[in-house]
């Protein structure tokens, strides 16, 4: 690459961190995008080289730590949906109508905002061990396209967010987000106390659908932005607008292949799965474990449940 080429990207990268929001750089890693891409690599990393360290060593019993994982997960997203309304309130309100950052005229509420989307940012980095789960306990196939793609690139455009527009429309995204994972991880946690806890989790096709109804929000607030011509950069818009897209179509791919398709075919749905630990519920008095069919409704020892040896993920 030419000096010249080097010379036009630095500029350009320049000029559009001079857009940030200066106030975000005495956060760790707010200050530059070089730490959040390294981690992301890391992530990456993991993903690929993990299934090849793990290919000839035992998967780990985690289950006791998924469990605690899991719950604390609901903590902190619920508690930053929490925050992220009692701060809409605080400000006067919400509007999805072209809502400027400017509304909020108090440093110290436009400060409030920064520090929801930084945690918020800090949470999608923290979810990476929903994957390093699934590579320490050797769930290969639960590390899909979709798990991949969605983990990688929320932590890319939460980090955008809260570095070039904390507050104004976006308080839309920890706001939906975070109740949205609340839900979410209370599922996983309740998955991963047993198979006991079966009975109790017939909603997984719900969940999706509150995850599916969130990208359309997603969808609708970039629209209004666009449509509205309102203050926030538009290649801003554009990229959210684009990516919010993508992963809403990942997600109706999921869910038609999770759920449609198999029910045409008399598949059985009633299959609760977690970071990490996959299982099933009884069907007909028998439930595969392992791969091995037992009957009575008896699991194995290790308290595991598979069901044809199929593992998927609601993310």
């Amino acid at each position: 690459m030419s000096s010249l080429s080097l010379k036009a990207l630095q500029d350009l990268y320049d000029s559009t961190m001079a857009q940030a929001d200066p106030r975000c750089d005495g956060y760790p890693l707010l200050d530059s995008p070089h730490k959040m891409l390294v981690m992301v690599g890391l992530y990456l990393l993991v993903i690929w080289l993990g299934p090849k360290v793990m290919a000839n060593r035992k998967p780990w019993d985690l289950r006791r730590t998924i469990v605690i994982y899991n719950f604390a997960l609901v903590l902190l997203s619920f508690s930053t949906f929490l925050w992220t309304c009692a701060a809409i309130i605080k400000v006067g309100g919400y509007s999805i109508y072209c809502d400027s950052i400017d509304k909020y005229q108090s440093e110290k509420d436009k400060e409030e905002f920064i520090n929801i989307g930084y945690i918020f940012f800090l949470s999608k980095l923290i979810e990476f061990w929903d994957t390093i789960f699934f590579v320490l306990r050797k769930k290969n196939r639960q590390i899909t396209f979709l798990h991949v793609y969605h983990h990688a690139t929320m932590t890319v455009f939460t980090w955008l967010g809260v570095k070039f527009l904390p507050g104004s429309s976006n308080i839309v995204y920890p706001l939906i987000n975070s109740f949205i994972h609340a839900v979410m991880y209370t599922y996983y946690g309740l998955s991963a106390c047993g198979p006991g806890m079966a009975k109790y989790l017939w909603w997984k096709k719900y969940l999706t659908r509150m995850q599916i109804s969130q990208f359309v929000i997603f969808l609708g607030q970039g629209f209004i932005n666009y449509y509205y011509d309102c203050p926030l950069p538009k290649v801003f818009a554009y990229a959210v607008y684009f990516y919010t897209f993508t992963i809403l179509l990942l997600f109706i791919n999921f869910y038609v292949k999770a759920y449609r398709a198999k029910q045409g075919k008399g598949v059985d749905n009633n299959k609760y799965h977690q970071n990490g630990v996959t299982g099933s519920a009884i069907t007909n008095g028998k439930t595969s474990v392992n791969g091995n069919t037992t009957s009575n409704g008896k699991a194995a020892s290790n308290g595991t449940f598979m069901a044809n040896g199929d593992s998927k993920k609601v993310l």
